[in-house]
């Protein structure tokens, strides 16, 4: 019975040896390998691998995956003191393993750690530079991707050197004001738009003004070539007629006498109007005497 019981003790310590002893490591992962709390190796190959049994060597897993690190927006000061709320984020990786464990131990700390390392190169690179050359049109005064990649660059150095992590990219994802001077910028930006509306009021006026000006010469000069030309026309009608009546006249010149007679007579005698006529007065005789050939 006893022989039975220790030939189970030691297949249950063979089998815990061996269980300690082997190690998987997946693909995503790295294994850091310690000895008594001291890191020894590293193992980033996926496959199997071998250690001490514990408490021998233990092993650290280890994400050996890019990380995303979103930073806590910030306020900061430009170089001519316009607050800034500055928002961002990190690529960054673990490459030295031993390094990471000795200084931070663990994701959340490294994480603390690099975003107040962050936080500090991005300050110090905004504080370096005036507005203008973070919000501006202009491409040659633009110099936000150069300030973000002096800012990954320099943190990068750090990080590598401490802590044993690749910083692979430092990027901003928001800039904005501070709530405090928000309304100033609303303010001035109201007061541009309105200059600019008076400015654009003020042009469309004068030229209201200029086509109006010219509008009014050009009907001018139109009524007045109408008026030349509607003369021209009336004064060669006028001929026109004067010609017709000569020629008329001339064939029959008692008829004209005779309805000039008429005419006059018209404009003459109303419902109360008196002549007093001599006997051989021309409208004498055509009153009281027929046309010939009646």
């Amino acid at each position: 019975m006893k022989k039975t019981l220790w030939s189970l003790a030691l297949a249950l310590v063979l089998i815990f040896v061996a269980a300690s002893s082997i190690i998987i490591v997946p693909e995503t992962q790295m294994v850091m390998v310690t000895q008594l709390g001291r890191p020894t190796r590293a193992i980033d190959q996926a496959g199997l691998a071998f250690k001490w049994p514990d408490p021998i060597e233990t092993t650290v897993t280890l994400d050996k995956r890019q990380q995303l690190l979103s930073l806590a927006p910030t306020e900061l000061v430009t170089r001519d003191r316009r607050n800034l709320v500055v928002s961002a984020f990190m690529v960054w990786r673990i490459t030295d393993p031993a390094a990471f464990l000795t200084s931070l131990r663990n994701i959340s700390t490294a994480e603390q750690r690099l975003d107040s390392l962050a936080q500090s190169e991005i300050g110090a690179a905004v504080a370096a530079r005036p507005i203008t050359q973070i919000f501006t049109l202009n491409d040659q005064d633009f110099q936000l991707r150069r300030i973000f990649q002096e800012v990954t660059d320099s943190a990068n150095q750090v990080a590598q050197r401490e802590l044993g992590i690749e910083i692979l990219a430092i990027q901003p994802n928001r800039f904005g004001f501070p709530k405090q001077n928000l309304l100033a910028i609303y303010k001035r930006m109201e007061s541009e738009r309105d200059r600019i509306a008076r400015q654009y009021r003020a042009e469309g006026q004068e030229q209201a003004a200029t086509i109006r000006a010219e509008t009014q010469r050009e009907v001018r000069q139109l009524q007045a070539q109408a008026a030349r030309e509607s003369q021209s026309i009336i004064g060669k009608s006028e001929a026109a007629a004067s010609r017709l009546y000569a020629e008329a006249y001339e064939t029959n010149a008692d008829y004209y006498r005779f309805t000039r007679s008429l005419s006059a007579y018209e404009q003459m005698l109303g419902q109360d109007t008196r002549l007093v006529l001599s006997a051989d007065s021309p409208l004498f005789r055509l009153l009281l005497t027929p046309p010939e050939g009646q």
